[in-house]
């Protein structure tokens, strides 16, 4: 399961870690009865979780990208996000809170057109419950936050906008928004086309379902969805990798101008030079967990 080489993108067999300032990382599963699996997920514990025992904390909930899982985030070749997460909260640069990591796999975060896996039901639905029923943590809207990167920023934004009386706020590093009618159309080359159409095939159905595609479109959302007071981060680095693959920039711009016409409070952040993915949200995560925590 490994691409364009390099060091691990995933752990096979993840065990538990206790980190040096008193935080946490667990690997756990659950049947998922929205996609009718077991379904993983990985949570951090910030350090006072296991101090305050009668304390109750905030959630982000967070999205990999295609060809990543529930371990990828912490792993070395994106820079070990645990480590940096727990000295951000021990700093006090962000508030103590869980983040928890679900397992996607290329699924777009998205409910498939012929409705036998239910990918965003999941995570709204099932992965919620599941979180707030077996830890110690705040219910409310205000102290729960969604974010993601890549196919994973586009499932964030997707579910927040749909979603907007569950998170207070989400962010999407390097989010996939495509433009239009059909997205495969906007991918280059045929051989990412095909790549495509056969991520998308399950998802949005064969032939392609034109109205579940537009129940699912960033675009459509940001121009109808009553997003309500959502706190909304977009960011993205000139220097992405998929660039020559399709329009993202123009994507994320163009959701942007639609926002702004409508009168929503937002952040774009376009950064020159910069990558693709986790390496985007490694370089900003300090200024993205203060935007997901504030309402924590």
């Amino acid at each position: 399961a490994q691409r364009r080489g390099g060091p691990p993108r995933r752990i096979a067999n993840p065990k538990n870690l206790q980190l040096p300032g008193g935080s946490k990382v667990e690997f756990r599963s659950f049947s998922a009865s929205s996609i009718r699996e077991k379904a993983s997920y990985s949570v951090y514990f910030p350090p006072a979780y296991q101090k305050e025992l009668d304390r109750k904390f905030p959630v982000i909930y967070f999205l990999h990208g295609m060809f990543n899982d529930h371990t990828s985030w912490t792993v070395a070749r994106y820079g070990n996000f645990p480590l940096l997460i727990e000295k951000l909260m021990l700093q006090e640069s962000s508030p103590q809170c869980l983040m928890v990591y679900p397992e996607g796999r290329n699924s777009m975060y998205t409910d498939f057109a012929d409705g036998s896996k239910k990918y965003e039901q999941y995570i709204y639905q099932d992965l919620v419950r599941e979180i707030e029923s077996h830890f110690r943590v705040k219910k409310a809207r205000t102290k729960r936050a969604i974010g993601g990167t890549s196919m994973g920023g586009y499932g964030a934004l997707k579910i927040a906008m749909k979603h907007p009386e569950l998170y207070g706020s989400v962010a999407a590093a390097s989010p996939i928004i495509l433009l239009g009618k059909n997205p495969t159309e906007l991918v280059n080359s045929s051989n990412r086309r095909s790549f495509f159409s056969r991520v998308f095939t399950p998802v949005f159905g064969l032939p392609f379902d034109q109205t579940h595609w537009e129940e699912n479109s960033i675009e459509v959302l940001a121009r109808s969805g009553n997003l309500g007071d959502l706190k909304i981060y977009l960011a993205y680095g000139t220097a992405d990798r998929f660039a020559d693959v399709f329009p993202m920039r123009q994507g994320i711009e163009t959701v942007d101008r639609i926002l702004s016409k409508r009168g929503f409070s937002h952040v774009l952040k376009i950064f020159e030079g910069e990558p693709h993915g986790w390496e985007l949200i490694r370089n900003h995560i300090e200024e993205i967990l203060q935007f997901l925590t504030q309402t924590f």
